[in-house]
């Protein structure tokens, strides 16, 4: 019984200078850390190689989009063959192929500022950390306005869809 009394003392003293040294220690630890320009040019890097790929995808969005306008388009034409009002519907699918070019015109400008690479060598390398930083942000920006057009535009489409449909059912 004493042993284990001794070992939980022992453990417990332990367990006690562990946690003041970790206070000691704590402020110095909190410091933010350096990061090396080595290291911050591979983000860089890193970020114009997804910042590509992401432009590439946000095209095939784009893309789907012009697809279900086109197939939105081909529904109104059987209405109006049907002898149905589609003037709400034709507005709301003028408007979202609008800001669906709207959407292209800012994913064409992403993609612009990333082939040019201003601030990367030929390889995507960094040879201008500040320049480089610009790129990424240019592009990134140009994509973030494209993507939210591109979406805000979709949602009201579909709420227009919708809106038509359920008049319809009501007629």
């Amino acid at each position: 019984m004493k042993t284990v009394n001794l070992v939980m003392k022992f453990v417990f003293g332990l367990c006690a200078v562990a946690l003041l040294a970790g206070a000691w220690v704590s402020p110095a630890a909190a410091q933010e850390p350096t990061t090396t320009p080595a290291r911050e040019y591979v983000r860089l890097e890193y970020a114009l190689k997804r910042l590509a790929i992401r432009a590439g995808v946000q095209q095939d969005l784009i893309e789907g989009a012009r697809q279900y306008a086109d197939l939105t388009e081909e529904f109104i034409e059987d209405q109006q063959a049907a002898g149905r009002d589609t003037s709400a519907l034709e507005a709301a699918l003028s408007t979202f192929r609008t800001e669906i070019d709207q959407a292209e015109a800012l994913n064409a400008e992403a993609k612009r500022v990333l082939d040019e690479k201003a601030g990367f060598d030929a390889d995507g390398k960094v040879v201008d950390r500040a320049q480089a930083a610009d790129t990424i942000e240019s592009a990134k920006r140009a994509l973030q306005d494209a993507r939210q057009t591109l979406t805000t535009a979709a949602q009201d489409f579909r709420q227009a869809v919708r809106d038509y449909r359920q008049d319809q059912r009501g007629n």
